[in-house]
C-alpha cells in the first residue's frame, strides 16, 4: 500500500476544513505577512542614517575590519584640541604595537571632533539671528556628508580661519536664497566668508531630532575664538577593530569621562537585544551629557528598530507554534508508520529471501540428481 502524496493529502484536508480551521489558517497567514512586513521595516529603518556608514566607506576593499565609534562628553567636561592631538599620538603608538600598518600614502584611522555654542549671526543686509554654531575639526563632513546646495565644505587647511558654512534654513532666513558663496556674514560681530550652504539630512529621525530654526558650521578654533567657554563634546573615529571591543576599549580608556557608542553594527540583532534588556533605564540621563542632534536621531532609529524587532517576534510566535504542532503530528505519524509498516516490510523481505534460498537449494538438488536414463543403465 503506497502512502498518499503530501500535497494531495493537504488539499484533501483543506476541502474538509470548517469555520474554525479556516479562521486559524487565515489568522496565521496574516501573522506571517505581518511578521515579514515588520522584518522588512526593520531592515529599512536600520539603513536610514548615512552618518553611521563611515566605517564601510573607509574600509572599501580592505581586508582589515574597521569600526566607527563616537564619544559624547558631559557638559563642562569637554576636551581641547590639544587633548585630541595627544590621543592621536597615543593611538599611533598603540596601532604600531599591534603590528597594524597603514597602507602607502594612507591612514589607519579617520577622526573628527565638534563642539557647539550659541552665537549671533548678522548679514550685511541687516538680518540677524541667534543660532547654535557647531565648531568642527578633523574630517567632520566625512562622518556627516551633508548635501551641498552651493559652495564647498570648510577646509582644514584654511589659513585665515574665517570660513562659515550655513544650513539651508539659515541661508533663506538671512539672504533669501542658497547661492551665497563668497558673501560675508558676521558671527558675534566678527566677519566670516560663506564657504557654502548645506541641507541637513532629510530622514524622518533627523527631522524629529533637529528642532532648531537653522545653524552654522565653522572651524572649532574659530568657534573657540568667538566663545572662550566652548569645548569639544563629541569625538568620532573610524579605526581598525581586529577583535571584538578592541577599538571601543582604546577610545573608552582615553575618554573615560564620556559615553562611547559603537555605531558599526548598531542595529544588529545582538545590539538590539541588549537595548531591549536595558530599555527601562534608557530615558534616564544621569551623566550630564547632551547629545547632538545626529545622536538623538540614531537613538530614535534604535527605538523604532527595537520595536519592529519585538513585533517581528510576536507576530511570528503563533505561526511558529502551529508549525511546531503540525511538525510534532507528522513526526508521530512517521513514528507510527515506522513501527507498523517497517517491521511488516522487513518480515516480508526476510520471508521472500527465505523462499528464494529454498528455491535455490531445491534447484541445486535437482541438478545434482542423475537423469532417469542414467539410473536405468546403472
Amino acid at each position: 500500500m503506497t502512502r498518499q502524496n503530501p500535497f494531495k493529502r493537504a488539499l484533501a484536508a483543506l476541502r474538509g476544513f470548517g469555520f474554525k480551521q479556516w479562521f486559524l489558517l487565515v489568522l496565521n497567514v496574516v501573522l506571517v505577512v505581518a511578521s515579514l512586513a515588520s522584518l522588512a521595516g526593520l531592515r529599512l529603518v536600520s539603513g536610514t542614517l548615512s552618518t553611521l556608514s563611515a566605517a564601510e566607506r573607509f574600509q572599501g576593499e580592505s581586508e582589515t575590519r574597521f569600526s566607527q565609534l563616537a564619544c559624547f562628553l558631559p557638559v563642562d567636561q569637554g576636551k581641547t584640541e590639544e587633548d585630541i592631538q595627544k590621543f592621536r599620538l597615543s593611538l599611533d603608538g598603540t596601532l604600531t604595537e599591534q603590528s597594524l600598518e597603514a597602507p602607502e600614502n594612507g591612514s589607519l584611522y579617520l577622526d573628527a571632533y565638534s563642539g557647539s555654542a550659541s552665537v549671533t549671526v548678522k548679514s550685511e543686509g541687516g538680518g540677524s539671528a541667534s543660532v547654535k554654531a557647531v565648531g568642527v575639526g578633523g574630517d567632520f563632513f566625512y562622518f556627516h556628508p551633508l548635501f551641498l546646495r552651493s559652495g564647498s565644505y570648510i577646509r582644514s587647511d584654511d589659513l585665515m580661519d574665517d570660513l562659515v558654512l550655513l544650513d539651508e534654513e539659515m541661508a533663506w532666513r538671512l539672504f533669501g536664497g542658497t547661492d551665497l558663496t563668497g558673501l560675508t556674514v558676521y558671527l558675534n560681530n566678527e566677519p566670516f566668508v560663506i564657504s557654502g550652504v548645506v541641507s541637513r539630512e532629510d530622514d524622518f529621525a533627523t527631522q524629529k531630532a533637529y528642532a532648531g530654526d537653522g545653524g552654522v558650521y565653522l572651524s572649532y578654533s574659530a568657534l573657540q575664538r568667538l566663545v572662550e567657554s566652548a569645548s569639544i563634546d563629541c569625538y568620532e573615529i573610524v579605526m581598525p577593530n581586529p577583535i571584538r571591543n578592541f577599538a571601543k576599549g582604546i577610545v573608552g580608556d582615553s575618554f573615560s569621562n564620556g559615553e562611547v557608542v559603537e555605531n558599526t553594527g548598531r542595529f544588529s540583532l545582538e545590539r538590539l537585544g541588549e537595548l531591549l534588556r536595558s530599555f527601562a533605564g534608557r530615558s534616564m540621563r544621569l551623566n550630564g551629557i547632551i547629545y547632538p542632534y545626529w545622536e538623538n536621531a540614531a537613538r530614535l532609529v534604535e527605538d523604532y528598530a527595537a520595536l519592529l524587532l519585538v513585533l517581528t517576534v510576536i507576530f511570528a510566535l503563533c505561526p511558529l507554534g502551529f508549525l511546531t504542532v503540525i511538525a510534532v503530528r507528522e513526526i508521530r505519524r512517521a513514528c507510527r508508520f515506522v513501527k507498523t509498516k517497517v517491521p511488516e516490510k522487513v518480515e516480508s523481505a526476510v520471508e521472500k529471501r527465505r523462499e528464494e534460498r529454498l528455491e535455490q537449494k531445491f534447484n541445486e538438488q535437482r541438478t545434482e540428481e542423475p537423469a532417469p536414463e542414467q539410473r536405468e543403465e546403472e
